[in-house]
């Protein structure tokens, strides 16, 4: 009787065993497991609180990739890497700020300043000298500056803060004079309660208020003079912005080689976006507000009214905030105009006229010629992003939201761009 032999086992058939006595191995040690990890995340608790003392985001973040870097190919994993990463690279710079700040305005002045220097690199200039030319003609502006008007915005500013003094003054004892109360009579109102208010509350604090207001809208100037007196004190920061004027083109090529051959298209086309608003706002901004504040400064001047070049600074700084800029240059000048003497009420009305004027200038003829209309925006976008900007960030916040939102509003424009753009058919094979 023959004996029939029993069929091989395959290869296949052998690991598929293999592979369901694994599954039901792990899912035997499942729950083991799970007890495993929620015992050694409470020992790593007790162990952070014990060496709390010598934690920091270095080691915390050096922990957390060590952890997760052998599980990167998980996109939740990778994506909770690169959150650390960023938080962490943010935490480092706030921490650095004091000292990177030499680095970042040398940076964006070169940034600034870069088209000229390759403009003048074009007519076959070498590019060092042309940004040693760029450099030593930026340090004899801010020199000049230094010894000839700075001096005298000094002196006007401490006038401006004593004539504040004087107009309190003036104005309390207008209050105290009765007259104020006649009228408040004629209208109705209680004068013993609003002489009561006006001569215990208001009276004492009017001339705080009043000083406070100039200090905060005008005390800007002695932190921008302290600022350049700093500049020109920090030998650092002229030689960064030469070399780095110098060596700007090379500085792009590496930032562009960082980005993988897969997304450099997109990062270009986003780069390229970025400058295009940001260097033409920059650029043409500070031209119309050097522009304005010099206009400011000699018609003021002229027409007699005090402390026209500390007002003519003032003009050009608040020149970056659109509205309220505006509104606050035309209030604080216009009280001046009105303690200068003479005709006050021509000087009033020549404070009014040059700055409607001036707004009308540069809404028709230096915003569109010079910045551009790119960096345009609606008027209710606009006092939204000063606003916004403003309670977060202060004064500093509304420097920088219009450009800010001008650039996020630009980016997402393309990006919806590019979500239209239809995708190119795969070549039928034959």
């Amino acid at each position: 009787m023959r004996r029939v032999a029993a069929p091989a086992v395959s290869d296949t058939q052998a690991r598929n065993s293999e592979t369901i006595l694994t599954m039901n191995e792990e899912k035997s040690h499942t729950p083991f497991l799970i007890l495993t990890v929620f015992i050694a995340a409470g020992l790593m608790a007790l162990l952070g609180v014990s060496v709390e003392p010598i934690l920091s985001p270095f080691v915390l973040v050096a922990a957390l990739i060590y952890v997760l870097f052998p599980f990167r190919s998980n996109s939740v994993v990778r994506r909770v890497i690169v959150v650390a990463v960023v938080l962490f690279g943010l935490w480092f710079l706030h921490s650095l700020i004091g000292v990177l700040i030499p680095f970042i305005l040398a940076f964006v002045l070169a940034y600034i300043f870069n088209p000229l220097v390759a403009k003048v690199e074009r007519a076959r200039v070498p590019r060092w000298v042309a940004a040693l030319t760029v450099t030593l003609g930026g340090l004899g502006i801010i020199a000049a500056v230094v010894l000839f008007v700075l001096p005298i915005a000094l002196v006007q500013f401490q006038g401006l803060l004593g004539a504040v003094g004087g107009l309190a003054a003036t104005v309390v004892d207008l209050l105290k004079s009765g007259k104020l109360f006649d009228v408040l009579t004629e209208l109705g109102v209680p004068v013993e309660q609003a002489q009561k208010i006006l001569s215990e509350e208001l009276s004492g604090k009017i001339e705080k208020v009043l000083i406070g207001l100039f200090e905060g809208v005008i005390g800007f100037l002695t932190g921008f003079s302290s600022l350049i007196l700093h500049i020109i004190n920090a030998i650092i920061i002229p030689f960064l912005f030469f070399y780095l004027l110098k060596d700007f083109p090379s500085i792009e090529d590496a930032f562009v080689g960082l980005v993988p051959h897969d997304g450099r298209a997109n990062v270009l086309f986003v780069l390229t976006s970025v400058d295009d608003i940001l260097g033409r706002y920059l650029r043409g901004a500070l031209v119309v507000a050097l522009i304005q504040g010099i206009i400011a400064a000699v018609v003021l001047s002229l027409i007699g009214v005090n402390y026209a070049l500390v007002l003519g600074l003032m003009t050009a700084l608040l020149n970056f905030i659109p509205y309220v800029g505006l509104i606050t240059s035309l209030v604080i000048a216009s009280i001046v105009a009105l303690f200068s003497g003479g005709a006050i009420g021509m000087k009033v009305l020549g404070v009014v006229v040059l700055y409607l004027s001036q707004k009308l200038l540069e809404a028709t003829v230096l915003g569109p010629k010079i910045i551009g209309s790119k960096v345009g925006l609606h008027p209710v976008v606009l006092i939204l992003s000063l606003v916004v900007f403003g309670s977060f960030l202060g004064f500093a916040g509304m420097l920088i939201a219009v450009p800010t939102t001008a650039l996020l509003i630009a980016l997402v424009k393309d990006w919806q761009q590019m979500r239209r753009r239809p995708v190119p058919e795969a070549p039928i094979e034959v």
